[in-house]
């Protein structure tokens, strides 16, 4: 890594660092995962699912997730320039992914961890069944959770780290030394090993190949997840109008931004939209898209904030007068089941109205490092709190409202695929149905043109970010009756429509909710318990507490996952050059001298003691 690579980094760290600080609580988070790879059987899990899924590229990964490789598979997974590399037979569990800190969970198996912009301040750490380990810097490592017959270790190749035992041990562990506790839980002993820290595993090469971590920073923030991809599938250009842009290449024939893949329900964001394609993620969770002469690009957030994550940067249109734009033309929708919703991608310097957040301050740092201009932030804000539509002929066209994709409600609540279930929806019907005040898509029995209910609040007079809205057009009393009693027939017709209807936090607008059940592939994993991630008891973590100053969470406070037994082949040997015996187990206060009653024969631990190279423990000395 160059010298410009590193400063780049630094400064990007500093973003991170000054940024995470002044997040409210309760602001959903910055940034989440994203499943980057996948190869052979991997599975996926989330809280609100009663057992194991088939995994999918660019589903992102929020707080509560797991993920399950089948022996012989293999994973990977990134968040904002880390990567997690997952061997066979290994279970991951994101305890927590925040602006606070980062907490996984190797319950069995190994992950290898390279960070490229990791940030000292934000604790980061990886929970196992015999301890807890604190990545300090930047670097290489590795994990394996250990088993019933095999110790735990921490590789450092580079950076540095800290690994505690279950009973209160703590060691540092510096680049060229394996950390390694062995043992039963009752009798755990913790030693550093200087030995050559195995390397990842080789089938990594390949991907290696085609991807590249190195961050390409006259381009890009290091808080981008999924930028890794980009070079391999797309080319940077500079725009006269946009800057730098980023173009795909051996895209289909027809397509557009959210066309090819699907939408699901991810906590606490609501409906997300998974791409098909292996690039997709950066694009479709940060910046803007824009077409140029027939041509798309991605306009990237300003390399100089910190961006934030959305589920879809996207408009939505729908609702009542969707269906009745459709009934009028040559379109039958059958039942209401079948009734429409769609969307377009935000262009360049629009503003995203997140339908999960009421927070003023988090809607600004949402747009801000995409070049939103105040007077915008302004007006859509106060749109959102009127629950006031974009109406055709009354309002500026949206950049891509003429790229509008549309499906049946149904294959959007179920997670279908979107691309073979677009309708044929001529311009003038697009036209005609309003833009929804904020990013959910409409409950199709539910009006957009439609006044603010009475609770919503109004802009107070003194705030120096309202701006002055527009004046409405003056509207018609015998078109807006029209309308209504319309709105009313329709929404009597599909009173019994199969799908849920919920609110959104902003605006209190009508809109398709999680479905209670949804169809999913089964797919292999462990045993779950009726929580998988929810601590059950507590540890004392006595190194970094910053996740704690920085708001909360629950850092130090997570049980460790029970010891399962080998899966598969043994891993290697690992040789001590140092010949140094393990720390002996912590004193216990105000000990006395044993008498001859109290000496007894030591048992054996339960697991099977460390590689026969490795000395017996010394014995103590007065």
């Amino acid at each position: 890594m160059g010298q410009s690579l590193r400063v780049a980094l630094g400064a990007a760290v500093g973003v991170v660092a000054f940024t995470a600080a002044a997040y409210a609580l309760n602001d959903p988070p910055s940034q989440a995962g994203r499943l980057a790879y996948t190869e052979g059987t991997v599975s996926f899990h989330d809280d609100g699912q009663a057992g194991w899924s088939r995994a999918i590229v660019n589903t992102p990964l929020t707080s509560g997730d797991s993920i399950w490789t089948e022996p012989n598979a293999r994973s990977e997974i990134s968040v904002a320039g880390t990567r997690v590399r997952m061997d066979g037979s290994t279970q991951l569990n994101l305890l927590e992914i925040n602006d606070r800190q980062t907490r996984l969970q190797v319950g069995q198996g190994r992950v290898d961890i390279k960070t490229f912009s990791l940030d000292p301040n934000t604790p980061y750490q990886v929970v196992t069944p015999r301890g807890t380990i604190n990545l300090r810097q930047q670097g290489d490592y590795y994990v394996e959770a250990g088993s019933t017959q095999d110790a735990t270790h921490l590789g450092v190749r580079s950076g540095a780290a800290q690994i505690q035992s279950l009973n209160g041990q703590t060691v540092a562990v510096n680049p060229g030394q394996v950390g390694e506790i062995f043992g039963d839980t009752g009798a755990l002993q913790l030693r550093t090993l200087n030995t050559a820290v195995p390397a990842q595993p080789a089938y990594w090469s390949a991907r290696d190949r085609q991807i590249n971590y190195e961050l390409p920073t006259q381009y890009l923030s290091a808080g981008i997840t999924g930028y890794e991809d980009l070079n391999s599938y797309g080319s940077w250009s500079n725009d006269s109008q946009y800057g730098n842009v980023w173009t795909p290449r051996s895209a289909p024939a027809d397509w557009q931004p959210y066309k090819n893949g699907h939408w699901t329900y991810v906590k606490p964001y609501g409906w997300t939209w998974v791409d098909d394609q292996p690039w997709g993620y950066a694009p479709s969770h940060y910046g803007r898209w824009a077409n140029r002469n027939n041509q798309w690009v991605w306009v990237p957030p300003q390399r100089d904030t910190q961006p934030v994550y959305a589920p879809a940067l996207v408009d939505f249109i729908g609702g009542i007068q969707l269906v009745q734009a459709l009934l009028g033309g040559t379109t039958s929708l059958g039942n209401q089941n079948s009734a429409p919703v769609g969307w377009f991608p935000l262009g360049p310097r629009e503003a995203y109205v997140p339908s999960y957040s009421t927070d003023r301050d988090y809607y600004a740092r949402l747009n801000s490092s995409n070049q939103v201009q105040q007077q915008a932030l302004d007006e859509r804000w106060l749109r959102a709190q009127r629950r006031e539509a974009y109406i055709a002929g009354q309002n500026s066209v949206m950049a891509n409202q003429r790229f509008t994709t549309v499906i049946p409600s149904d294959v959007f609540v179920n997670s279908q695929p979107v691309a073979r279930a677009a309708l044929k929806i001529s311009p003038a019907q697009i036209a005609a149905a309003p833009v929804a005040p904020v990013a959910a898509p409409p409950a199709p029995t539910a009006s957009l043109a439609v006044a603010a209910p009475a609770s919503a609040p109004a802009a107070k007079v003194d705030d120096p970010k309202a701006a002055t809205p527009a004046p409405a057009a003056a509207a018609d009393p015998k078109a807006a009756a029209d309308a209504k009693a319309k709105a009313e027939a329709q929404a009597k017709a599909g009173a019994n429509a199969n799908f849920a209807v919920g609110k959104t936090a902003i605006a209190d607008m009508p809109t398709l909710a999680k479905p209670t059940t949804t169809p999913k592939p089964v797919a292999p994993g462990p045993k779950l318990a009726t929580a998988p991630n929810t601590p059950a008891a507590t540890t004392k973590e006595t190194g970094n507490t910053t996740g704690n100053a920085q708001g909360g969470g629950t850092q130090g406070k997570t049980a460790a996952p029970p010891l399962m037994p080998r899966t598969g082949a043994a891993p290697p040997v690992l040789k001590d050059d140092n010949k140094a015996p393990p720390m002996p187990a912590p004193a216990t206060p105000q000990a006395k001298a044993p008498t001859t009653t109290d000496i007894k024969t030591p048992t054996a631990p339960t697991v099977a003691p460390p590689p026969a190279s490795a000395p017996a423990p010394a014995a103590a000395t007065p």
